[in-house]
């Protein structure tokens, strides 16, 4: 990489931390370490790294407490958080505060390729030789199965996706992080897929939003595209169809838009 990112790897666990230095240096990223939250934000004062990989658990100043820092100060900077506690709640604390990956140690130093290369929006790229930039999508999904099967999918056909599990995470997303599309189910629990389209319309109207859902007659599309939705696809829909839609929607669009 001529123009390599910059990694900011904050662990109190020495051989951890080394070993993330090591790893990413090889594939051929510049690295700075720190061993605890304090000193990773005074490395922050001085440099603005590309991407942050954390501990979550760490003396002095914790994990969390740091990603807010940076997403208060920085929230353009990707975040990746690690842990040795798989824990469903310190994800979504993670999540909710910004979080753009989150892994669980121990975890294969092939994944953290893989997530370097979603958060800098390349596949397998350094920054002069990517061809384009990935589009990136949030997935509203609370069905787990359905949401990593989306993901995997879109990641498949070439776009950058963000899956989370209601509406209330999405909207701690959108505002830390820029997204092309939002994939969202209707029926979810705390902020409905309905309720997050008004959300985003009101704040975001240039933002495009897909809705989903396994009970049309409930949620008709004339209903959703009604209230601002850019388009509706009732479940189960084949992957072609929605690939149809998204490509209408970010590309399509986008070329008229430039049309004299």
């Amino acid at each position: 990489m001529s123009h390599a990112a910059r990694v900011l790897v904050a662990d109190d666990d020495d051989k951890i931390r080394t070993l993330l230095l090591d790893t990413l240096s090889a594939l051929g990223y510049k690295t700075i370490g720190a061993k605890d939250g304090e000193e990773a934000l005074a490395i922050l004062e001085r440099q603005k790294p590309d991407v942050v990989i954390s501990d979550i658990k760490m003396p002095k100043l914790n994990g969390l407490s740091l990603l807010r820092n940076i997403k208060n100060k920085n929230p353009k900077i990707p975040v990746l958080m690690i842990t040795g506690y798989d824990l469903t709640y310190t994800r979504d604390q993670a999540l909710e505060s910004g979080a753009d990956g989150f892994l669980v140690k121990p975890f294969r130093i092939g994944r953290i390729e893989e997530l370097m290369h979603s958060v800098l929006g390349i596949k397998g790229y350094s920054d002069e030789e990517r061809p384009y930039k990935l589009k990136k999508i949030l997935i509203v999904e609370d069905d787990e199965i359905l949401r990593t099967m989306l993901t995997e999918t879109l990641s498949s056909l070439d776009y950058f996706p963000i899956g989370v599990e209601d509406g209330q995470i999405a909207l701690s997303q959108l505002k830390t992080q820029d997204f092309d599309l939002v994939i969202s189910d209707i029926r979810m629990p705390k902020i409905d897929g309905m309720s997050l389209l008004r959300n985003i319309k009101e704040t975001v109207p240039q933002l495009p939003v897909v809705l989903i859902t396994g009970f049309p007659s409930s949620y008709p599309a004339q209903r959703a595209l009604q209230e601002g939705a850019d388009g509706y696809l009732a479940k189960p829909f084949r992957i072609e169809k929605m690939d149809e839609l998204l490509r209408d929607l970010l590309y399509e669009r986008e070329r008229a838009s430039v049309q004299p």
